[in-house]
């Protein structure tokens, strides 16, 4: 089969942050396996509709395109994940071509941990009037958002998944034109109205939570308290971000052995470590995973 890893990134930051500290070890990944790379930088909408919305409904795109076609398999990955080319497999054995492989929000790192994590979580969020939803099971997910969901009992993480598009293009553009993006980051953009189309079609194969390693949740459920000392942590980030601009106020960071330390923890157990949430922290990995490229 002839398989594609894809991407897509808008803005000169997000490209320069891409080529620096990721696009290396996807290289080194597809050229392991055997697939090819496409690097989108530019919308595939170039309509209102499609400006007007955060470039994470672009990916709902992806298998509509006339180079896409050539495809049998698709892997979308979000530009914020890091690939460990030690550990990672070839993403796409065991996906049945005609379902679509993803992780579960609400499993990763495993559904206790992610339970403990988010309660964290929201406990810092609360604490610094970041807005949030009451959003703590699969099920207020998705009703918490207006989206019939209460029934299921799994969110698909839509920053990693192996799609087809034979047999998906239809569900995600049908998702894209028929959903809207509504209070932007608190509606989590295409998730909740992907999650909910591809699962109430049973279209879904769960595969490892590996290959969609949140960095957020294993930082909160494994080692809480040290990005927050550090002022790395997103709440204190965007709290930092507010007071600069308020106050001229801009704290003093310091490389931590520690941190570095957990971070190379997690990249270790991952096969695609993703920093969702957490990109600023992307830099810090250059030095941890360079004997590995």
């Amino acid at each position: 089969m002839k398989v594609a890893l894809v991407t897509l990134i808008i803005g000169e930051k997000y490209v320069n942050n891409f080529n620096l500290f990721i696009r290396s070890g996807w290289e080194l990944y597809c050229k392991k396996i055997g697939f090819d790379l496409v690097v989108i930088e530019h919308n595939l909408d170039e309509s209102d509709r499609g400006k007007s919305r955060s470039a994470a409904w672009q990916k709902l795109l992806i298998l509509s395109q006339e180079w896409s076609a050539q495809y049998d398999r698709i892997i979308w990955a979000d530009s914020d994940i890091i690939i460990n080319t030690e550990t990672a497999e070839d993403i796409t054995k065991g996906v049945p071509i005609e379902l679509v492989g993803a992780c579960d929000e609400f499993s990763t790192p495993s559904k206790e941990f992610h339970d403990i994590a988010l309660a964290r979580l929201r406990t810092i969020w609360k604490t610094y009037k970041i807005a949030i939803l009451e959003d703590d099971t699969p099920g207020t997910y998705y009703t918490s958002r207006n989206i019939s969901g209460g029934h299921l009992n799994a969110v698909v993480q839509t920053g990693v998944m192996v799609l087809s598009p034979k047999y998906h293009r239809e569900v995600f553009e049908r998702t894209y034109y028929n959903y809207g993006d509504v209070n932007g980051n608190i509606w989590n953009y295409e998730m909740p109205a992907l999650s909910y189309e591809l699962l109430t079609a049973n279209l879904v194969h769960w595969i490892s939570p590996r290959y969609n390693f949140l960095v957020i949740y294993a930082m909160e459920a494994f080692y809480r308290g040290v990005a927050i000392q550090n002022n790395t942590h997103p709440a204190l980030n965007l709290f930092y971000k507010v007071a600069h601009k308020v106050f001229g106020y801009r704290p003093k960071q310091k490389p931590n052995p520690i941190e570095l330390r957990i971070l190379k923890n997690i990249y270790d157990l991952s096969m695609f470590m993703h920093f969702a949430g957490y990109a600023d922290t992307i830099p810090k990995m250059a030095g941890i995973i360079k004997g590995d490229r």
